[in-house]
């Protein structure tokens, strides 16, 4: 019983600390929680549901929210739009909340909204993923903190496809 209080109190913890992180021009230094737990059956846990309107607190000062930094390093499903860009990142795109176009001569990212969320695609890895049109649903780890990749573009929220499931994404 106490072993049980003590893990309790030490997650707890855990995520209260990350919750005091900053946002944009302020790094935010996410903990990583270690890989997604396996179940007895060797399947995945279940994912939790996540919103884009869940990401961002609102208010003047952009910051994460409470449940997305709750959710870092979990296991999510998230909805939304793959966005159609000129100069694509290699394995990965990005879901945002609305289907959109950009051109990113000149503004790299910046365009993107706010709460555009890169999805990790390993088995992609080096290569370009065509645009799929329509809404997407991906399961994966979801990650959160400022972070730039090899080609030097700057992500805030991120998801990593799961490797063991059948279909990580899909077209919904």
């Amino acid at each position: 019983m106490r072993e049980t209080w003590v893990a309790a109190a030490a997650v707890v913890l855990l995520l209260a600390g990350g919750a005091a992180a900053f946002w944009r021009n302020e790094e935010v230094e996410a903990t990583s929680v270690g890989p997604a737990p396996i179940s007895l059956n060797n399947k995945p846990p279940a994912a939790i549901t996540l919103s884009f309107g869940e990401l961002l607190d609102p208010g003047p000062k952009l910051k994460p929210s409470a449940k997305a930094l709750s959710l870092n390093g979990q296991r999510v499903r998230l909805v939304g739009f793959m966005a159609q860009m000129e100069l694509p990142p290699t394995g990965a795109f990005y879901l945002v909340p609305r289907p959109i176009k950009e051109d990113e001569s000149g503004a790299g990212t910046a365009d993107l909204p706010l709460d555009s969320v890169l999805v990790l695609v390993p088995s992609k890895q080096g290569e370009v993923i065509e645009y799929v049109p329509g809404a997407l649903e991906g399961t994966g780890i979801f990650e959160v903190g400022n972070r730039s990749d090899e080609e030097g573009r700057i992500s805030n929220f991120r998801l990593r496809l799961d490797m063991n499931s059948s279909t990580p994404i899909t077209r919904r």
